[in-house]
């Protein structure tokens, strides 16, 4: 019996210490997500959590836009970097995802966690002196 448990023991400690490694490859692999997107004027690259690291506008822009098209072209190409970047950690997560957990519903708070969480255990009600019953 002794020798199951340790065995048993040992198979928990290498299965945890194998999701410390993955959660901490993909913490690091997120870190580093990045994405640009261009529509041949507007150029923006968005870093890790969708922050926008820059914006680059080709030199002919200026005369071939109106300002409100300018503004309406820079808040596009955000958009579409933001949503790359958010796609590219959605896939880095997923297979780190329990089942029944979407990465997109944990990201944005839309899930339930009791819902993933086995129910508690039942106690027997205490007996007459307030004691904790028999099973």
């Amino acid at each position: 019996m002794h020798d199951d448990l340790q065995a048993a023991i040992e198979s928990l400690v290498e299965e945890y210490d194998r999701q410390v490694r993955e959660v901490r490859e993909a913490h690091a692999r997120l870190s580093e997500v990045t994405a640009t997107v261009s529509d041949g004027d507007v150029t923006v690259t968005a870093g890790p959590q969708g922050r926008i690291d820059e914006i680059v506008f080709h030199p002919r822009v200026y005369g071939r836009r109106s300002p409100t098209e300018l503004a309406r072209a820079v808040k596009e190409q955000i958009a579409r970097a933001q949503a790359e970047v958010a796609e590219r950690s959605r896939e880095i997560m997923a297979p780190l995802m329990p089942e029944g957990l979407d990465a997109e519903d944990a990201a944005g708070g839309g899930f339930d966690l009791g819902a993933l969480l086995p129910d508690p255990p039942v106690r027997p009600a205490p007996d007459r002196r307030g004691r904790e019953g028999r099973r």
